[in-house]
């Protein structure tokens, strides 16, 4: 029962023996319970520990136990032919003139897995509810479509180069051999150090492993005496750098924390006693240093929030949504399709799309063989890059000919589990394999567009007759991660759930546990600071520093299978949208309304004077149901 009380913070012997009874009737140990009762409190307004709340827990998890434990057997494939698809009777290429297909055009249709009963996609409920939210107070940005219209300018991304983090073209990978990785591991954990002993004034550090009577601060990294299995309080052990230590590496007992939150791989600085040189006693910790916040003057500022030429005091509307943007049952991207009439009624300003966008681990990618339809009914094998170009660029090209003045901005964040992108983290952003979007001449595949991901149509699309020069572009690839700018405010985002692997790993006690693994992302300086990591992860050592925050960011996107939240920390707006689809049925999406800054504050201010944007301050997010 005492497990129950530290792990939940319960102050009610009564309670935490309830609890106790729950974990042992469904098999769960107290940790677990915790991990499901922060998913349970993140989408009730009123989650303080009582006897209503524990009885509504726990329909809760019988429900969440339920659905884990449904497993349903493998639907066949059912090839159908689709409707008319715009490319098929003419490529275009990104000068506008037209590239001649063959006789073997196709429709849109691909692999799709029969369902009986009907898909569940289209029986999901509460459409439009909101999970979580912040700063609701604030109002959403009201469309005004002539406003709208005359400001298409107004929003302006970039930054990409300007962090000097973002990886910008493909390199080679698992090439990087064991010098390099402990070289890579070492530096970063110098680099720490001496930020962390800066900014904290640790003076006179000792080696670890030196052993010493009195109270000493050491720096380290953290690790797991095990080579398998999660972190706990026996296994916990500190590691020097190469210089100071000779990479030696010693126990840390946490017996004296009231609390405190590590994982492997983390950067902590410790002061304690070490007497025997084999155990360092820590009486504190400290988790990490974070980078400074991004502050602009006020000249500028003003110019950006509220000139005629940009946002004209006008909020900046901003989407994030993460793949699967299809479900499980086929490859007609319905849950996508929904989110792009909302972006066509809502009018947003970005919208920010995290990956996978062709999930690797879809029924129909598995074997490798996806189909596709010619008109004459020929059934066709393509790639995983066609049904990128096919179905997902081709739905950013029908929205845009639906609505030709659609000021939206998309960004595209790709991830390891793209089955058509490279397998590595950090990953440089999406490009064709050929210049300017032509067909390879490949056997068998006449009519399909090899070699490019179809997003110049995108960019062309509801625009002839438009000088290209005076196009603003509509469709931004980046990193993964990738750090930018929307206007004044800096986003940073990554598709590879490092809460998820945070959650798996961290041993912890007395913690707001989401929170605490957002905090662990920003003051470790990294968007993905576990290590060692999972193996599906395939993180290169040798591109380490491109993993690293150059910056806190005002809003740090980290789309997580956990349950969705948004919360301030360390100053950053940290939103998890978590995913647009969840197997056969739809999931979230998070809307982000920033508003400026008072034009009189920034006035006052002086023109020169930089000034923190204190975005949190000014945001309203609603995470919902698609």
């Amino acid at each position: 029962m005492a497990d129950f009380k530290t792990a939940l913070n319960l102050t009610d012997d009564k309670l935490a023996t309830k609890f106790s009874a729950l974990a042992s009737h469904h098999n769960l140990n107290a940790n677990e319970i915790a991990d499901n009762w922060d998913a349970y409190s993140m989408s009730n307004d009123d989650a303080s520990h009582s006897d209503a709340n524990f009885t509504s827990f726990r329909t809760y998890l019988t429900k969440a136990l339920s659905k884990k434990s449904d497993k349903k057997a493998v639907p066949t494939v059912d090839i159908k032919k689709k409707g008319d698809n715009k490319r098929k009777s003419e490529k275009v290429n990104p000068m506008g003139s037209p590239i001649a297909s063959s006789k073997a055009k196709l429709a849109a249709g691909l692999s799709r897995i029969s369902t009986s009963p009907a898909a569940a996609y289209e029986d999901r409920k509460n459409v439009g509810q909101v999970i979580a939210h912040f700063n609701t107070q604030l109002e959403e940005k009201k469309v005004d479509l002539n406003l709208v219209t005359q400001n298409k300018a107004g929003v302006k991304i970039d930054g990409f180069n300007d962090f000097g983090t973002n990886v910008e073209q493909k390199y080679r990978y698992m090439f990087t051999t064991l010098p390099e990785r402990a070289k890579a591991l070492d530096t970063h954990l110098v680099n720490m150090g001496k930020e962390m002993a800066e900014q904290f004034d640790m003076k006179d550090l000792c080696p670890i492993g030196e052993p010493r009577t009195d109270t000493v601060k050491v720096i380290g990294r953290i690790c797991n005496e095990a080579h398998e299995g999660k972190l706990n309080k026996t296994t916990i052990m500190l590691e020097g750098s190469r210089h100071e230590a000779g990479g030696q590496r010693i126990f840390m007992n946490c017996d004296e924390l009231k609390t405190f939150s590590v994982f492997p791989g983390q950067i902590v600085g410790v002061e304690g006693k070490n007497p025997s040189g084999r155990k360092m006693i820590a009486s504190k910790i400290c988790e990490g240093v974070s980078k400074p916040l991004v502050k602009t003057k006020a000249g500028e500022l003003l110019k950006i929030q509220h000139s005629s030429e940009a946002q004209d005091g006008q909020p900046l509307s901003v989407f994030a949504a993460a793949g699967p943007f299809t479900t499980n049952q086929n490859f007609d991207f319905e849950p996508m399709a929904d989110l792009l009439a909302v972006v066509g009624r809502l009018r947003p300003d970005v919208v920010v799309l995290s990956g996978p966008f062709v999930p690797s681990d879809h029924p129909s990618a598995k074997d490798g063989a996806v189909q596709m339809v010619s008109e004459d009914g020929e059934k066709l094998t393509v790639t995983f890059e066609n049904i990128f170009s096919e179905k997902f660029a081709k739905l950013l090209e029908d929205t845009f000919l639906d609505h030709p003045d659609l000021p939206t901005q998309f960004v595209l964040v790709p991830s390891i589990d793209d089955a058509f992108h490279d397998n590595v983290f950090p990953q440089a952003p999406f490009k064709d394999r050929v210049e300017n979007g032509e067909s390879m001449d490949l056997p068998g595949a006449e009519g399909i567009v090899n070699g490019s991901l179809g997003l110049q149509y995108v960019e062309e699309a509801g625009r002839e007759g438009q000088d290209s020069k005076n196009w603003t572009k509509r469709v931004h690839c980046v990193s993964n991660p990738s750090t930018f700018k929307i206007n004044d405010v800096v986003f940073g985002v990554t598709s590879i759930d490092p809460l998820f692997s945070l959650t798996t790993q961290d041993c912890s006690a007395n913690i707001n546990r989401m929170a605490r693994m957002a905090q662990h992302l920003i003051q470790q300086q990294s968007y993905y600071p576990v290590f060692p990591p999972p193996k599906q992860a395939n993180l290169d050592l040798r591109h380490l520093a491109k993993v690293k925050m150059p910056v806190t960011p005002d809003v740090l996107l980290v789309p997580s299978k956990l349950a969705p939240f948004c919360k301030e920390v360390l100053g950053s707006l940290v939103i998890n949208p978590q995913q647009l689809s969840k197997g056969s049925t739809g999931g979230t999406f998070a809307s982000i309304t920033i508003h400026p800054m008072e034009r009189d504050a920034l006035e006052k201010a002086g023109e020169g004077v930089e000034m923190p944007h204190k975005v949190a301050e000014r945001t309203r997010v609603q995470v919902q149901k698609i």
